[in-house]
């Protein structure tokens, strides 16, 4: 060896050792992974698109902070996953930091890069994020789009909340801006909700000037909302309220909300319904009142009018019940109550639905140990967390960590409804009710007709105009709709009427789905307007009432664009029919 190789080794020798024993060490530092194998797949490059979602899934779902990195610095990066897939990540990693508690390692000052983005669905995301992972060098982003006037509201919302979680002094500081009384309701509403995080009392006295100050077409959903989501926030609520002059519709706007989540807390509900008139108890017929009530349901209820009077919006009966498969899910489905339930149990259960929950729909109230109340019915529980669902059908998850307490709930039908309907109204619900499973027009469905819908909110012109060309309807329809629920009669009819009275357009693009288990012709029979057009997926049938279609497996969308004002009482019915010697194998979607 030369003197010059010795010489290098002398000094390289140990750097090369110092180097191996800090990478060692590092490693050692590192917690083991739980998707080590997985890992190396998705780094290798050789994973299929098709198959990203699913691996990063895993990964977001088991993998530690060093594993999540990785996500993120790909997500980061535009173009190394699908739009679809890299809008799915963002919202995985919110759910490994809010049930796992496991955040990123490494720098998450990216995420100001995502706020800034011109996309919505990742700006939100971003939003979520920085407040969830308290990323501070978000503080400024926020506080410019929580400030914006040009922001879509739900927008400006999360970002004042994310905000409020990094930094509370710069949060005030819109939020004084947002809160004052010169601005609009619904602005006063996203600046005192975001209040409730840190000053509940105050924030209590401010809903209630605001409240105080509102007309009968503001919302009071996200006021309320931010209150009953909170530890003692409705009786801080109710006490405020008690030093104002609450206007009367405004009242009634806001009890409506409270009972269509199942909340009827006593203080709030009191000071609402001496706002409203309408203060008082609901008793529970008795002996000969009940006897006359039910002699009146069979004599003279109709339950023509008491379907109507289920499908009222007001009184929110579809948000948790379901008919015929099709409606909420946190309450008992309704399809065969008539024919199964005596009317005098049927009356009880309209008067007082805490005497007749059934086991599977008791819910829960939990306390967090940040101060938070969620009631729900329980959809699942493990070690690690407890979800929820809620009364508009979302699931809520709790990490068990965060469980500071557990009540047993009542009734997510709160007691009181009845104080919104006349005695006539009543009576005619009844009648339904009491017919539902019975033989008739209101027997259980036998047929595959499609109940359970969607409809097209905020119709773009170009679809109101005339009929969309195929590139049109991907893009405004399919691709870009923004989508509410709506839901047939019990006889399979969607009134038409129903959805221009919601949405105050003549046309109305509706839309079902069925899956398909096994490929092959399936048969679709419509009825309704003449001029009703269809769409199977993104193909245009035109206006043809009975055809036949050759479907693969997977879920299609079934579209129809109807001229809901042209004729009045108008309907649309679908139903679908198996093809003789056709292989294939469907069902309607149903649900919520």
């Amino acid at each position: 060896m030369s003197d010059l190789q010795r010489s290098c080794l002398k000094f390289v020798l140990p750097a090369v050792m110092c180097a191996a024993v800090l990478h060692a060490a590092v490693a050692d530092e590192e917690p083991p992974s739980a998707v080590s194998s997985v890992m190396r797949l998705l780094k290798s490059g050789r994973l299929p698109v098709e198959r990203l979602g699913p691996v990063l899934e895993i990964v977001c779902g088991r993998g530690n902070e060093h594993d999540l990195a990785y996500v993120w610095d790909k997500v980061l990066e535009p173009d190394e996953l699908p739009p679809e897939v890299r809008v799915e990540v963002l919202q995985r990693l919110a759910e490994a930091g809010r049930t796992r508690k496991v955040v990123p390692a490494g720098d998450l000052g990216g995420v100001v890069q995502l706020i800034k983005a011109d996309d919505r669905d990742l700006q939100r995301r971003g939003v979520d994020l920085a407040g969830l992972w308290k990323v501070s060098e978000a503080g400024g982003a926020l506080a410019a789009l929580a400030g914006s006037a040009d922001a879509p509201v739900e927008v400006r919302a999360a970002s004042l909340t994310s905000l409020t979680a990094i930094d509370v002094d710069k949060a005030r500081s819109v939020i004084d801006r947002l809160i004052a009384p010169d601005q609009a309701f619904e602005v006063r509403s996203v600046g005192i909700a975001a209040m409730t995080q840190f000053n509940l009392a105050d924030a209590a006295k401010q809903a209630a000037a605001a409240l105080a100050s509102a007309g009968d077409e503001d919302d009071p959903t996200r006021l309320l909302d931010a209150f009953l989501g909170r530890q003692t926030g409705s009786k801080l609520l109710a006490d405020a309220l008690q030093d104002e002059m609450l206007p009367e519709d405004v009242a009634k706007l806001a009890l409506r909300h409270m009972y269509s989540i199942g909340r009827s807390d006593a203080e709030l509900s009191a000071v609402l319904e001496q706002a409203a008139g309408i203060a008082g108890d609901v008793v529970m017929p008795a002996g000969e009142q009940l006897t006359e009530l039910m002699q009146h349901v069979r004599e003279q209820g109709d339950p023509v009018h008491g379907e109507a009077v289920f499908r009222r919006l007001d009184l929110s009966c579809m948000k948790c019940h379901s008919v015929s498969k099709a409606g909420g899910q946190v309450g008992p489905d309704l399809s065969a109550l008539g024919s199964s339930s005596p009317l005098d149990y049927i009356v009880k259960s309209l008067y007082e639905p805490d005497a007749q929950i059934k086991e599977a729909f008791q819910t829960k109230v939990v306390l967090t140990a940040g101060g938070l109340t969620v009631q729900g019915i329980i959809a699942d529980r493990t070690d690690d967390k407890l979800v929820l669902r809620d009364a508009d059908g979302k699931l809520v998850t709790i990490p068990a960590d965060d469980i500071d307490d557990e009540i047993e709930g009542k009734s997510l039908m709160p007691k009181g409804l009845v104080k919104f309907m006349t005695q006539s109204e009543i009576v005619d619900l009844l009648a339904f009710l009491s017919q539902l499973g019975r033989p008739g027009e209101y027997a259980v469905r036998s047929t595959p007709r499609m109940q359970r819908w969607r409809v097209l909110t905020d119709v773009a012109p170009a679809l109101l105009e005339d009929v969309p060309n195929e590139t049109v309807f991907e893009d405004l329809v399919l691709a870009g709709g923004v989508w509410a629920p709506a839901y047939s009669r019990v006889n399979g009819e969607l009134p038409l009427a129903e959805l221009v009275r919601n949405s105050g357009q003549g046309v109305a693009y509706v839309q079902g789905e069925v899956d398909v288990s096994a490929a092959g012709e399936i048969g679709f029979r419509i009825s309704g307007p003449d001029d009703t057009v269809v769409w199977i997926d993104s193909e245009n049938m035109g206006t043809v009432k009975e055809f036949t279609k050759l479907l693969e497996t997977g879920r299609h969308s079934i579209t129809l664009r109807v001229n809901a004002a042209e004729v009045a009482d108008a309907a649309v019915r679908l139903e679908l029919f198996r093809v003789p010697e056709s292989k294939a194998e469907f069902s309607v979607v149903d649900g919520q």
